[in-house]
């Protein structure tokens, strides 16, 4: 990431990686909330954790992470 062009490539992989993880999180609750069968519910948990790795590895570099919290037990 070394000129403004690179950063604003960077920034936008960054933020479709987490309107993708958000997503990916709606689907997995809807699909819990429904009683899907498991095997739907595992395809969405994959996908969700591939989009995380690679965002993982975007923010890598930059000095952050990204940490998912278990909503359902927040208070």
């Amino acid at each position: 990431m070394n000129s403004i062009g690179n950063y604003e490539e960077w920034a936008v992989r960054v933020s479709r990686l987490l309107e993708l993880v958000a997503m990916d999180n709606d689907a997995i609750k809807m699909h819990k909330e429904g009683e899907s069968p498991v095997s739907i519910i595992e395809q969405y948990e994959r996908l969700r954790d591939q989009h995380l790795n690679e965002l993982r590895e975007l923010l890598k570099d930059s000095g952050m992470t990204i940490q998912l919290l278990n909503m359902s037990n927040a208070a």
